[in-house]
């Protein structure tokens, strides 16, 4: 029985890992799908949602760089300058 788990297992990861840049494909027009409308993206994509277009004009970035946006957020804005689903809290996180 605990093969029939095992190889189940290794079915999914199978699955998941062979059309990896499908899924990844189809998850990026979603999420681009729902937050073109955001402020953040906006700027770059001006409410498209073509992913050669993000992958184009969006660039690479680092907490630092979104740290601005998500101080707005934090202090009462609408959530909607990130992202299109309600920010409802912020966790820290001390190392």
């Amino acid at each position: 029985m605990a093969t029939n788990g095992y190889e189940a297992g290794l079915k999914m990861i199978e699955e998941l890992t062979t059309n990896a840049e499908q899924i990844q494909d189809e998850e990026l027009g979603e999420i681009l799908g729902r937050n073109a409308g955001t402020e953040y993206l906006r700027g770059f994509l001006h409410g498209q949602t073509e992913k050669q277009l993000f992958k184009k004009h969006v660039p690479i970035v680092t907490y630092e760089d979104l740290k601005p946006y998500i101080d707005r957020i934090a202090n009462g804005e609408t959530s909607d300058i990130l992202v299109a689903e309600l920010v409802t809290g912020f966790y820290l996180r001390h190392a």
